[in-house]
Order: structure tokens, then sequence, then C-alpha cells
């Protein structure tokens, strides 16, 4: 099996992106939340596996919330057996270290100023988004990378923009992905 053969909406150009951030990462803490079926996860932890960083995947299992579309794909299925049988089918599972928590409430298992790099691809909803952010933000090394997926819908976008603009920070995108330089 191929990551890209993983059910799930993380395209070529997506994991081109996610990937170049992560191979400057070397002993590094990465951090990926909503891991759904394990697409994202796939392509990307092989990277980090190699330069020797801490891969943690987590996410609730549940769908992000009744108001995200993308909660429709996870409804009665177990996402976390998923998840586990394409990780282990790549031989991954060993590595990663999977959480099933709320994406926000989950940064409190990291201090702050550790994690190198902070993937939210979790909920869609704003508000849901705007939280994941802030809960990550502090958790983020100076020079370090928070940074997600969905940026072409308007909810992550607007939410995204938002917080760039309060804080004029250093951001950059590529197709359905965005980073936040800190």
């Amino acid at each position: 099996m191929r990551w890209n053969e993983i059910e799930g909406w993380f395209s070529d150009a997506d994991a081109q992106f996610v990937r170049q951030i992560c191979s400057n990462i070397h002993g590094g803490v990465v951090v990926e939340l909503g891991f759904f079926a394990g697409r994202c996860t796939a392509a990307v932890a092989p990277i980090c596996k190699t330069n020797k960083n801490q891969y943690f995947a987590i996410d609730n299992c549940k769908g992000s919330s009744p108001r995200d579309p993308a909660t429709k794909a996870q409804l009665s299925r177990d996402m976390k057996q998923i998840f586990e049988n394409n990780m282990r089918s790549l031989q991954l599972l060993d590595y990663i270290q999977v959480h099933i928590l709320d994406s926000a409430a989950s940064s409190q298992l990291f201090s702050n100023s550790e994690v190198d790099f902070c993937f939210i691809d979790a909920s869609h909803v704003a508000e849901d988004v705007k939280k994941d952010i802030e809960a990550w933000w502090p958790k983020i090394k100076p020079g370090g990378v928070l940074g997600g997926h969905d940026y072409t819908w308007g909810s992550v976008c607007g939410t995204v923009n938002a917080f760039v603009d309060k804080y004029e920070l250093k951001f950059a995108r590529s197709g359905n992905c965005w980073k936040i330089l800190k």
C-alpha cells in the first residue's frame, strides 16, 4: 500500500508542501491533528522517522462536529482501527504515537515552545479552527511552524487570515495547505 491509496483528501501537492516542512526538522517534535484514515500521516511520517523526529497523530475519532460536513465520512466507522490498520500495513504504527483526544485539549500534552511543527486538519468549523490555532501556537518553538489543511474552505481561510493579520505573522500557502512561521 502507498500513502495515496489511503482514503482521504490529501493531494500530491499537499504532501509535497508538508514534506518540505518536515524535511527541515531533525530530532524534533511533529504533531498532526486530525488523522482520519491516515493519508497525510502515511505521506509525511516516513520523512519524520528518517529524521529521527517524534511523530504524534491526534484525533478524537468521532468526527469533528455535526456542523462539519467532513464528519459524515466518519460516522459509524471505527476510524481508529482503520487508521491503525493502514499504519500497520506501512510499518509505521510502532513509530507513531497515537492519541485519541480532542485536538485543542491535546495541546496540554506538550510544553510551550516544544513543538517544531503542528499540522491542523481536525475540524473545519471556524470556532474549532480558532481554538486549535490558539491552543497550539504557544506550543510552537521559535522558528517552528504551525500549519494546516483545507485553506480553501472559507471557515479555515478566514480564521487563519484573522490570526495572521492580528499578530502580523509570516504566512505562506500552497493549494490547500498553509503555514505560519513563528
